[in-house]
């Protein structure tokens, strides 16, 4: 009997050029319209939005930045998250 194995088509891309780029064309209807009076929002020109929108979604930008500026913060947010982690690999290993 002959086995089929599926086709993987492994696509490298960057990650900076897709966070440097809006979701949605300029000039479309967003749908998030939350007061009863004005108009919809509107999506404008990725050059008509902040610099800083397009690093938000970056977390090592935004955590070099935090380190950077103030390095107890920083160790506190890394301080935190490992706390995290052990606590779901020991609820994790609690329930085996």
């Amino acid at each position: 009997m002959l086995r089929l194995r599926p086709i993987v088509v492994k696509r490298s891309f960057n990650i900076s050029s897709i966070l440097n780029q809006s979701s949605c064309k300029s000039g479309t209807v967003l749908n998030l319209k939350i007061y009863n009076k004005g108009d919809e929002p509107i999506a404008k020109d990725d050059s008509e939005y902040p610099d800083w929108l397009w690093n938000m979604l970056d977390k090592t930008k935004s955590l070099n930045k935090i380190k950077d500026e103030n390095f107890l913060r920083w160790r506190r947010i890394k301080l935190s998250k490992e706390n995290g982690k052990k606590i779901r690999q020991n609820n994790f290993v609690s329930k085996i």
